[in-house]
């Protein structure tokens, strides 16, 4: 019998953004704007989980209206000179997955 890898969605989300201040807060069409990224990931059918991975608690509360999971981060790995990295890292050794996925909120793409 085949072992199915466990895939985790991770939703990265920082309430200091330096070019515009709470921008996964900023109301879209009534929503949150990290929801459309929550949607999105849940919609594609491929995740075992889904979790927000964030540097502030308020977004518990967005984690639970969306029925995904909630992850805060170390303080020290929610500055704007925060290496990509390591906010995996620290997030792979507290959710181990065969896969996990960065799923970006708030950024601008083509389809």
């Amino acid at each position: 019998m085949e072992n199915k890898a466990e895939v985790i969605a991770m939703i990265p989300a920082r309430i200091g953004s330096t070019r515009l201040p709470m921008k996964n807060l900023a109301l879209i069409d009534g929503e949150p704007m990290i929801s459309y990224a929550i949607r999105a990931a849940q919609g594609a059918g491929v995740f075992d989980r889904i979790v927000i991975n964030a540097d502030a608690p308020v977004f518990a509360a967005i984690a639970a209206r969306y029925g995904v999971e909630f992850y805060q981060r170390p303080a020290a790995l929610g500055s704007s000179t925060t290496k990509s990295d390591d906010v995996v890292r620290d997030f792979m050794q507290h959710h181990p997955a065969d896969i996990v996925a960065w799923v970006n909120p708030g950024r601008a793409w083509t389809p």
